[in-house]
């Protein structure tokens, strides 16, 4: 029986001999990561542990997902960039001119004149791709811009928008929130008839407006909400109260309100030609509006005219319908702001 039990153990012993040890992770030999390689596994290769590297990191391509676009003058837009499979790394964004277009390093290109230029984004390992940016002349010379402030009104704008609609002509309204809050289904329907809603406060306090910046920006985002809750139409366009340069507003202000309003993606824009109905009704009749009207900027560029639309302005659908029939006749086309391709019309603004 002992000779059993010490032959069975001899013969263990043995047989461990014979088996290589392939489970150590030896430093002797390194083999570089391939198709077969593992990262944090051994590879055995004639009785030898052998560790391997990590697998190499693929790095994604970035490209943009268009060959080319096509922007006006002060218009900006975001380029869309499409990822291949792998890693994503920084981007960085060069523009070959930047007199006709700059870019930013988010990739938001603005338009400055017209011309062609590439833009070309590059990944941190060197791949790149680019775009053609077309930046189109601006020929806008026979555009009627009509614009009314301080409305709606609960008698006048009714009636102004007939007048719009018989002609098939879009305006611009520059809406007080205190005015449309007592007057929402005019504001639905100035919406609703495909016109640009604009922003001119709520209050049209102007000491109130103008104490500081602060209160211009909380009496604003009042009417931009009302706006947005009765029609669901975001604004992108505004008028100050008086004009960008007024006795009740310094510099300081109009400056910060400025700075914080183009942050939110919104344009000032004040007239270069109106009818002068600004002045009380008494004072001025049909005749003398529509000649103030047509006495104006038309031929030296876009025309943005200024009317009011609240009850007390009376004349203005009568002076609007000769209006329009006027520069019908001398071939001029009519828009609202949001069609607008011109730079910001500030009165003063630098």
């Amino acid at each position: 029986m002992l000779k059993k039990i010490i032959v069975t153990m001899l013969s263990a012993a043995l047989l461990l001999t014979a088996v290589p040890i392939t489970a150590q992770a030896s430093s002797d030999k390194t083999v570089a990561s391939g198709a077969n390689a593992t990262s944090g596994s051994a590879v055995v290769a004639s009785g030898e542990a052998i560790t391997v590297t990590p697998a190499a990191i693929t790095y994604a391509k970035a490209k943009f997902k268009k060959k080319s676009v096509s922007l006006y003058p002060d218009q900006t837009t975001k380029l869309k960039i499409k990822w291949t499979k792998g890693e994503k790394t920084k981007l960085t964004y060069a523009v070959e001119d930047d007199a006709i277009a700059r870019v930013s390093q988010k990739g938001k290109v603005r338009a400055l004149s017209s011309g062609k230029t590439k833009v070309t984004v590059t990944t941190e390992h060197g791949d790149s791709s680019s775009i053609t940016v077309k930046v189109k002349k601006l020929n806008d010379n026979k555009t009627i811009y009509l614009t009314f402030d301080d409305g709606p009104g609960s008698k006048v704008t009714p009636k102004l928008l007939k007048v719009l609609k018989k002609y098939n002509v879009k305006a611009t309204f520059f809406i007080v929130g205190n005015q449309a809050a007592s007057n929402k289904k005019i504001l639905k329907q100035i919406a609703a008839d495909g016109h640009t809603l604009a922003i001119h406060t709520y209050t049209h306090d102007y000491k109130k407006i103008y104490k500081s910046a602060d209160a211009y920006l909380k009496d604003f985002h009042k009417t931009e909400k009302l706006i947005k809750d009765v029609t669901g139409v975001q604004p992108h366009y505004f008028r100050f109260p008086g004009g960008g340069n007024n006795h009740y507003m310094n510099k300081k202000i109009r400056n910060a309100v400025l700075k914080q309003l183009h942050k939110e993606g919104y344009k000032e824009m004040d007239w270069n030609a109106s009818t002068g109905d600004a002045a009380s009704s008494k004072y001025y009749g049909t005749a003398t509006l529509v000649k103030n009207g047509r006495n104006s900027h038309w031929g030296k560029g876009p025309v943005v005219l200024l009317q009011h639309d609240t009850n007390a302005k009376y004349h203005t659908p009568e002076v609007t319908e000769k209006l329009i029939k006027h520069y019908k006749s001398k071939g001029c086309t009519f828009a609202g702001l949001d069609n607008y391709h011109g730079k910001e019309l500030c009165f003063n603004y630098r």
